[in-house]
């Protein structure tokens, strides 16, 4: 961790503790973080191309939890943490600061009065024992380990998924499964993640089970594009991306929670639903592009190293991520139209209309992700350093299934796929 991000992880604790009340104090101390997260990002390199995309959408999602936390929210004002006992812009200054760190380090708000009421997915009630939990987190640790390790050995063998063709070089019906496999391995590699954080956190006492529920939703929920978002994958920037939508009214976290059932409520305007959403993904695109950045940074340096000429002629990769993420609204659109038609035939949600909603959220997402996916693989695989590339990794299932079984399973599994045709 360098010292720059060392010092924004600082000042967003240290600022909203403050509570400034003048806007102009929230400006400067917004700006500061900022620009510290904006000079980490042209001198920031973790070493490796996948990680520097990572580390780089890791400072843009920075720059919106500060936006949010610094100048559009009075944390300390606006919400509550269930134990609190009194607002928290009244305790001394060093329990609003713990106070700030558990709200920043909760970015779905578990525990805290803007917690999604419907999207989070609470602790099975059979683990909410340490023991339970613990147990049931390793083996997802576990279980999802393999399937990252089943993904990247799938992409050691694909030959489009590692020597420069592009993913749609073997037809479509391979296009959607190599689109699928990259989703698995980053669902995968998250799970992991937070599987490990968890189980830290409650091995040392520092959450309860219940602050820790799965990371995403359900996938039986993914069958439209609207809630493959909501539900299952934008769990942990949902607060963050929908910073410059249309706000609900603010409710005073001090009164009385409601009791009326959320289908009973007025329904917001679809129109400012669907604004909301936009704004949420050019949010979302903001966050993917600066990853793109700091790749691109890195791909200049290590082609730099070797020659001029190798760095001036680079791919450029910045910007690439934003058309997935920018198509995204033309998708919900068009579904939100066609379930709209649906309604007026006739037409019920069954297993029939949720079966042809997950092949649609594939297709389209087959259709729109590659020109991303794309222009990242020809990144990693001209500006990586030596042994980066997925083809120099050896999995834990292709070691089993050559020291137990003798079988080299790369050989085997790489004459099943079909040819790549030019990109």
């Amino acid at each position: 961790m360098d010292v720059l991000y060392l010092a924004f992880r600082v000042l967003i604790l240290i600022f909203p503790a403050i509570n400034f009340k003048s806007m102009s104090w929230r400006l400067i101390s917004c700006s500061i973080v900022i620009a510290l997260l904006a000079a980490d990002m042209m001198v920031g390199s973790t070493g490796s191309s996948t990680a520097d995309y990572s580390f780089g959408a890791a400072l843009g999602a920075g720059v919106l939890q500060s936006v949010r936390f610094l100048l559009l929210v009075r944390p300390l004002e606006e919400y509550r943490h269930e134990s609190d006992k009194v607002p928290a812009h009244q305790l001394p200054f060093i329990q609003r600061f713990i106070w700030v760190v558990k709200l920043v380090h909760s970015p779905r708000g578990i525990g805290f009065s803007f917690m999604a009421e419907n999207s989070v997915v609470p602790v099975d009630p059979h683990h909410r024992t340490r023991a339970s939990f613990i147990a049931s987190r390793l083996r997802w640790l576990l279980s999802h380990y393999l399937l990252w390790d089943a993904a990247t050995l799938y992409m050691r063998c694909n030959p489009a998924l590692f020597s420069g063709a592009s993913f749609t070089s073997q037809g479509y019906i391979m296009q959607c499964l190599n689109v699928a496999v990259v989703f698995c391995k980053y669902y995968a590699y998250l799970t992991c993640i937070h599987c490990a954080a968890a189980v830290l956190a409650v091995i040392v006492n520092l959450n309860e089970p219940q602050a820790w529920p799965q990371p995403f939703g359900h996938w039986k929920d993914a069958y439209t594009i609207r809630k493959f978002w909501g539900k299952v994958w934008h769990q942990m920037l949902r607060h963050h991306l929908t910073l410059f939508g249309p706000h609900r009214p603010k409710r005073n976290p001090w009164d009385p929670v409601s009791t009326e059932h959320p289908s009973a409520r007025e329904r917001e305007p679809w129109a400012t639903s669907y604004r909301r959403l936009c704004y949420a993904f050019v949010c979302s695109a903001f966050v993917h592009v600066c990853g793109d950045v700091v790749l691109q940074l890195g791909v200049w340096n290590n082609l730099s190293s070797t020659s001029a000429s190798k760095a001036i002629n680079a791919p450029n990769v910045i910007g690439r991520s934003a058309p997935y993420f920018l198509l995204q609204p033309v998708g919900v659109l068009v579904e939100d139209a066609v379930m709209e038609v649906g309604k007026r035939l006739g037409l019920k949600e069954g297993t029939w209309t949720r079966m042809v909603g997950y092949v649609w959220v594939v297709a389209f997402t087959s259709f729109v992700l590659p020109f991303s996916l794309d222009a990242f693989s020809n990144a990693v695989r001209v500006g990586g350093r030596p042994g980066e590339g997925v083809a120099d990794r050896t999995t834990l299932i292709e070691a089993i299934a050559d020291r137990v079984f003798d079988v080299q399973l790369v050989p085997l599994m790489s004459s099943w796929f079909p040819g790549v045709t030019g990109s």
